[in-house]
């Protein structure tokens, strides 16, 4: 598992125990330059349980339930 992964499990983790419902993310539906895309892979939310909630302005809106 990689860094980023992890880091995104642990923001779900301490948004579930702060008593948040879900988490949500806006990433990035191309990717044209990977050095200046921060948000990550698609894949990557996915393997952690994010589903596709919309797409806007090039953006995937991606969520998960904490609860």
């Amino acid at each position: 598992m990689g860094v980023a992964t992890q880091l995104l499990e642990r923001v779900c983790q301490d948004a579930a125990a702060d008593g948040f419902d879900f988490v949500e993310a806006y990433v990035d539906k191309n990717i044209i330059d990977v050095a200046h895309d921060f948000r990550g892979p698609l894949a990557m939310y996915e393997k952690c349980g994010f589903s596709k909630h919309a797409e806007r302005e090039g953006k995937v809106v991606v969520r998960k339930a904490l609860k």
